[in-house]
């Protein structure tokens, strides 16, 4: 963990919140702070892509209720995710009940300004609420996007949204090549914009091969980002499973199941990520067992020391690369 020092981790630690806070609704999981303006939520987040997958809209119902239930107040989306019916089962199910009580966060992944203020409008109306807490450019994973996005408005389009209210804060995402963040956010400094936040992944093997961790952190925290980790299971393959989009030139070959292969547990790999200094660590589950088992780490966390989570990068390191952090790709 070289480029991102226990300084930084205890900077991130001053702004956890009391355990026992409670909102309206009940207690609440251990907060931390997303923005450089103070607004804090929960550090685990219910990821939007996973819930998106439910044919059965009882399903869904079931896992944002058992989320409110369990405390977790930040919710993730975005405007492909299940063609549109993650969204849609936050307007059915969470923003009628609970809009006041929650952060909500969906994504954009238009390449002109006009097809990413008509998409913010659809998700609006999906979730059927006026704004959203976080708009965030999604997937920036190549210098090329970078500049077409830029060239075509797409920036533009979120600082009017933000200045319109539509989006209280906004940023982005990737998760194919660290190199795109730290482009995107040279070229916001040489407009003189800065974003929110930023997502991206974040787990055991990153910090060996290709590492947002290593690359992107450490200038998140110069600026005051709020960092949203996800990935924190390689999208399974740190489990050695193939998942819905595992490339096709990996179906045949052998994941290596680094969890059994290093003999660290699964609660282990959300400790490493909830040591870094992030503001909220998102979880796609499928079911409400899979919620219960990640929101649990949260609940029992006991911080890693520095010297832990670097013997824990030297145990994955012989397993990092492409095969398990197989939605990377080289620019």
């Amino acid at each position: 963990m070289k480029s991102v020092s226990a300084a930084s981790v205890a900077g991130m630690l001053n702004n956890w919140a009391a355990a026992s806070q409670s909102d309206k609704l009940g207690p609440l999981l251990p907060m931390r702070q997303l923005t450089r303006d103070g607004l804090k939520t929960t550090a685990f987040g219910m990821g939007g892509w996973h819930l998106g997958m439910a044919e059965d809209p009882k399903q869904a119902e079931a896992m944002i209720e058992y989320s409110m239930e369990q405390g977790v107040r930040f919710y993730d989306n975005a405007r492909v995710y299940g063609k549109g019916r993650a969204e849609e089962y936050y307007g059915k199910f969470l923003v009628p009940k609970y809009r006041e009580h929650v952060c909500i966060m969906t994504k954009s992944f238009s390449f002109t300004r006009e097809d990413a203020l008509k998409n913010l409008d659809e998700s609006l109306t999906a979730m059927k609420t006026d704004y959203v807490d976080i708009w965030q450019i999604h997937s920036l994973d190549t210098y090329e996007g970078v500049d077409k996005r830029i060239k075509g408005g797409v920036v533009d389009a979120f600082l009017e949204a933000k200045q319109k209210g539509k989006a209280k804060y906004i940023g982005f995402t990737g998760h194919q090549n660290p190199r795109s963040h730290v482009y995107f956010l040279k070229k916001l400094k040489e407009m003189g914009v800065e974003m929110d936040v930023s997502q991206m992944p974040l787990n055991i093997c990153d910090a060996s091969y290709e590492s947002f961790q290593q690359m992107v952190l450490p200038t998140l925290l110069e600026r005051e980002y709020g960092v949203l980790a996800m990935k924190t299971f390689a999208g399974g393959s740190i489990m050695g499973r193939r998942f819905e989009v595992t490339p096709k030139e990996l179906q045949d070959e052998d994941i290596p199941d680094v969890v059994r292969l290093t003999g660290l547990s699964l609660a282990q790999l959300h400790e490493y990520v909830y040591s870094l200094p992030v503001s909220v660590l998102i979880s796609g589950c499928k079911t409400v067992d899979e919620l219960e088992q990640n929101i649990a780490v949260l609940k029992g966390l006991t911080l890693l020391r520095e010297e832990r989570m670097e013997e824990i990068e030297k145990l994955a390191q012989p397993y990092s690369g492409y095969c398990v952090e197989n939605y990377k790709r080289l620019l």
